[in-house]
């Protein structure tokens, strides 16, 4: 066998035996990545791993066709048309898109981590694909002008095509970037109780298109997200699930506000102690003279339930006292 044959099948080999090896360091460098606490060392192993067993077989490689060239003039085309180069391209664009890839999935995955909703774990797929579109679409150009193909009409088809798209799917792109301003800034989480547009309820899920409610009826309200974005959102979760109950009783003019207060007090004590694991044991309970018009005077009981959910209970049980505690002091409710 020819020596230069000799040559370029050891240069082949050489590759082949360099991308093994790149690879098998790269897989015992992953393991160790995986034993320490950040993710940096994680992001740079897993992009650099595929890319450069490739790069290590390319470069051998790259010198084996050199050395076939200068062994059989004829194929010297190969070198001549920028087809060599083109080929450097396309592993470099490989290089570009899995690097930009990993970076998305490392960082993305882990700020999704820190959510409930499985919105943003999605909008991490679509920009992987997106990126890793733009490049290999750029990649291919780049090599369509080293042939000197006219790329115009291309990037014209391309921009065409996307306003159509664009057009066709606006308001689910608006649905959609409403959904990633609802998960970056959080107005409201899975279990909140809100009040969007008028509709109270519960938040049972966030999606791509759309914001789920159900109501205190059990009815399921389904909210486009492009609609919550631009609309007022009264989140009664946050920043503590607590909230306050305030009960008005009106008195005849002639009562004894001092008794009036007293009994109110002591009904509101009561309801605190009673139900404790309904209403908060802080703030406390007040009891206040609101309004006072010709005929009657108004007193305002406050106290706060832990959740929002106990409101009716508690508003119950404090009027049912009260009509109890006046009936009892002879005290007439106006």
């Amino acid at each position: 066998m020819d020596s230069p044959i000799i040559d370029i099948l050891l240069f082949i080999a050489a590759g082949i035996i360099a991308a093994i090896l790149v690879h098998l360091l790269f897989t015992f460098l992953i393991k160790k990545a995986e034993q320490t606490e950040t993710k940096m060392d994680d992001l740079i192993v897993h992009s650099l791993g595929a890319p450069l067993v490739m790069l290590a077989f390319f470069v051998p490689l790259y010198y084996a066709i050199q050395k076939a060239i200068t062994v059989y003039p004829q194929y010297a085309w190969i070198a001549d048309s920028n087809v060599l180069f083109a080929g450097y391209i396309l592993v470099g664009t490989w290089i570009i898109a899995t690097f930009v890839d990993k970076i998305l999935l490392t960082y993305g995955t882990a700020l999704a981590e820190q959510t409930e909703t499985d919105l943003d774990d999605r909008i991490i797929g679509i920009l992987q694909k997106i990126a890793k579109y733009l490049i290999w679409f750029t990649g291919i150009l780049y090599i369509f002008t080293l042939f000197n193909i006219n790329i115009t009409p291309l990037i014209a088809g391309a921009g065409i095509v996307g306003i159509a798209i664009a057009l066709a799917a606006q308001d689910l792109f608006s649905n959609f970037f409403g959904g990633a301003v609802i998960i970056t800034d959080q107005p409201f989480k899975v279990g909140d109780r809100v009040l969007i547009n008028d509709i109270l309820g519960d938040i049972i899920h966030i999606g791509p298109r759309s914001t789920r409610i159900i109501t205190p009826d059990s009815d399921i309200v389904t909210i486009p997200n492009n609609k919550i974005t631009t609309s007022v959102v009264r989140n009664f979760s946050l920043p503590s699930p607590q909230i306050r109950i305030q009960v008005l009783v009106s008195v005849a003019y002639g009562t004894d506000i001092t008794v009036v207060k007293s009994v109110l007090m002591h009904i509101a004590k009561d309801t605190q102690t009673e139900m404790h694991e309904l209403v908060a044991g802080e703030p406390e309970p007040t009891v206040y003279v609101t309004k006072m018009d010709k005929s009657a005077m108004t007193f305002e009981v406050t106290v706060y339930a832990r959740e929002f959910t106990h409101n009716s209970i508690i508003r119950d049980h404090i009027n049912t006292k009260i009509i109890e505690e006046f009936r009892k002091e002879s005290i007439i409710i106006s």
